[in-house]
């Protein structure tokens, strides 16, 4: 085998790639990264067996073959060269010799048939999307999941696609993150169906966010066992399995109806629960939130520190109200939010408090409160 390419672009390629090499598994192969010549471009493939990736980057291909190499020194070893040609030549005792202009370096390689194949995609099964919305929405949803793996289910993300809407949902049981995508061209899916229902663990899509270009369009496809998902981007596709399970039946838990209504300023509320969570945070989190006439008193309490109470103006539509929440739950939905305004919708202290932004009016978040300790 051999080939040469620019290092620039190998260094670009490994440190996308090494994303998905596995640095606890029990397989030592699975701390490497499989090297394949593929129609006279050289892909660059890794596995954790829960996710995997093929990228593909250009080289001039002299002969074909494929082997595999630690991740780690690769990766290193390949960042430290400068910018220009180098060289890859595999001789028959499977040693690797890599060549640039001043230095000629040597590697042992593993066979290629030891690696872990990665499922291929069922081209009939692709259906295309808007990259940057999906991106976009998966940000405003992905945070709410667990990550305990206690019940799997709630590590991942619902995603339900209709021929015109998709629906995202993660909620780790204490709070719930609903967005809804509109598509402008109704999409098709595979085996005729009208519907499908993914559940796509959060971390894939936290890394397909962090990989992905900003590129016009991303395809979504399943494999042939319908077990993995496939995001195809240019020059690369990041393969995941899906969980397999019962996804909780979320909707019970929206309030139908929300006689209070808090309209806040976004950074001013930001603010007073950075002051609270001081106190909050010797003390399980909790933020207590009074409703008053034309303000939001929030405050917490600690034993060992003493008390806080911050004033935040408001414009409140309801009776009063008492209710207390977990500051870090309203300190990440305050994050994604695009807008100078909050809007808190709340019934009893007892029932889940739903949280919007007015900007993004497809967004609903929903956040269990916490039993006040008189």
């Amino acid at each position: 085998m051999e080939l040469s390419l620019l290092s620039e672009n190998l260094n670009i390629a490994l440190t996308h790639v090494s994303r998905f090499v596995s640095t606890k598994a029990q397989l030592p192969i699975l701390g490497h990264i499989l090297f394949t010549t593929d129609s006279g471009r050289l892909k660059l493939s890794a596995t954790s067996l829960e996710m995997g990736i093929n990228y593909w980057t250009g080289a001039k291909i002299e002969s074909e073959g494929s082997f595999c190499l630690p991740a780690k020194d690769i990766s290193e070893f390949i960042s430290y060269l400068p910018a220009g040609k180098i060289d890859f030549s595999l001789n028959e005792q499977n040693l690797l010799i890599v060549t640039s202009t001043k230095a000629s370096s040597t590697f042992s390689t593993l066979s290629s048939t030891d690696f872990p194949s990665i499922p291929s995609l069922d081209s009939s099964t692709i259906f295309e999307l808007d990259l940057p919305q999906l991106l976009d929405s998966v940000a405003t949803v992905a945070f709410a999941s667990a990550t305990d793996d206690s019940r799997p289910v709630l590590t991942s993300v619902l995603c339900k696609f209709t021929p015109e809407i998709l629906t995202l949902v993660a909620t780790d049981g204490f709070r719930l993150s609903l967005k809804t995508i509109k598509f402008q061209n109704p999409i098709t899916f595979p085996d005729g169906q009208e519907s499908l229902t993914l559940l796509i663990p959060a971390k894939s899509l936290s890394e397909v966010l962090k990989i992905a270009k900003i590129a016009p369009k991303i395809k979504i496809g399943l494999t042939p066992e319908r077990h993995q998902v496939v995001f195809v981007l240019e020059d690369l596709e990041i393969v995941s399995r899906l969980i397999d399970g019962e996804y909780p039946n979320f909707e019970r838990i929206i309030p139908e109806s929300s006689p209070t209504k808090i309209y806040v300023n976004k950074e001013e509320l930001a603010q007073a629960i950075r002051l609270a969570s001081v106190f909050a945070r010797q003390s399980a989190n909790v933020v207590r939130f009074s409703l008053k006439k034309d303000s939001l008193e929030l405050s917490a309490n600690a034993p060992q520190i003493g008390q806080n109470q911050v004033l935040v103006d408001a414009r409140i539509e309801g009776d009063p109200l008492e209710i207390a929440f977990n500051y870090k739950f309203i300190s990440d939905f305050l994050a994604i939010v695009k807008g100078n305004e909050v809007i808190i919708e709340l019934n009893q202290p007892l029932t889940p408090g739903a949280f919007r932004d007015p900007q993004n009016p497809d967004l609903l978040h929903i956040i269990m409160p916490v039993r006040l300790q008189d």
